[in-house]
């Protein structure tokens, strides 16, 4: 046989769509919008998609301070419901912007939703375990720190020279 990709990516978006992100498979249902939908209502629904996107972010940040630093149960952390979501709405995203410009209207892409669903997803997941090592470290107190540095030197100093 031909050679296969065991990891495809979806090429139709019409129907179930299976995306593999980090070793589990999500199936989605999509279905195209009613061709009598207004400009305004197509308007609505992308606003409504990119919001779901960023509250599908900031659930996975969350989720991931739960896990690496407030050490919750696995059965408490909920990573599949936010992707699951961020997936739909990335694949209607990609549906409403060329049917709100047929229509007369003026959509545009913003940069992450030119990327493919599963690598948009994964750079979500890094993103949100990036950002929340980001903020834990920017709020650590660098002062103490300093302060303990300098004992422990002066008391090693100390010891040497004795």
């Amino acid at each position: 046989m031909a050679d296969e990709k065991k990891d495809t990516e979806p090429s139709s978006y019409a129907g179930t769509v299976k995306v593999a992100i980090r070793g589990r498979d999500y199936y989605v249902h999509i279905s195209a919008p009613m061709p009598m939908m207004s400009l305004e209502d197509l308007q609505k629904g992308l606003e409504r998609n990119r919001a779901i996107i960023k509250a599908s972010q900031e659930t996975m940040r969350d989720m991931f301070t739960r896990e690496a630093f407030e050490y919750a149960a696995p059965w408490l952390l909920n990573y599949d419901g936010p992707t699951q979501d961020a997936i739909q709405a990335h694949i209607n995203i990609n549906m409403l912007v060329p049917l709100i410009n047929l229509k007369g209207g003026a959509a545009n892409y913003e940069k992450p939703e030119t990327f493919p669903v599963k690598q948009r997803i994964e750079m979500m997941r890094n993103v949100a375990e990036k950002s929340v090592f980001v903020d834990r470290m920017l709020n650590q107190n660098t002062m103490n720190t300093a302060i303990t540095m300098t004992f422990m030197l002066a008391v090693i100093l100390g010891l040497v020279l004795l």
